[in-house]
């Protein structure tokens, strides 16, 4: 767990000193699929070496999402209710946080890899769950679509 927020400490930093080279909704896409396939991996790998290794590259996926799901929530949430779709935002992530921790504490009895594989296979269901639900869009930016009478209003993924 170490190694894990290690990377995502240091994903988070890169995102935060340089421009983001994708889209907010393309990079959590990115991000999901890097985290999971980091983690299928290192439960198909018994080695300590490469577990610590793919441990830390899972962090470094994971790192960019929070900040892409901020700004995807910033750039989405009109005004007026922006403090309830992040504390919603916030209130379900820890219900899932807890779902997940009762799903593991249960099957607690089954070998480590393979709850690992199913960790990964949430993360990957995610991606695709992101892939499927993504706004349609507009430009070359993949930037989605801004619904007319919303009040949402783009937040660009590339500082200048």
């Amino acid at each position: 767990m170490t190694a894990f927020a290690i990377g995502a400490l240091v994903g988070s930093l890169v995102v935060a000193r340089r421009p983001a080279l994708l889209p907010d909704h393309r990079l959590a896409t990115v991000a999901l699929c890097g985290t999971g396939l980091a983690l299928a991996a290192a439960a198909l790998i018994p080695s300590p070496v490469a577990g610590l290794a793919l441990f830390t590259f899972a962090g470094v996926c994971d790192g960019p999402l929070l900040t892409a799901t901020l700004r995807i929530r910033a750039a989405y949430a009109p005004p007026r209710t922006r403090a309830q779709v992040f504390t919603l935002g916030a209130g379900l992530k820890f219900t899932a946080a807890a779902v997940g921790a009762t799903l593991v504490g249960v099957a607690a009895a089954l070998p480590p890899a393979l709850l690992l594989a199913g960790i990964a296979g949430v993360q990957l269901a995610a991606a695709a769950l992101n892939l499927l639900l993504r706004p349609r869009t507009s430009g070359r930016d993949g930037a989605p679509d801004t619904p007319e009478g919303t009040g949402a209003r783009p937040v660009p993924s590339v500082r200048p």
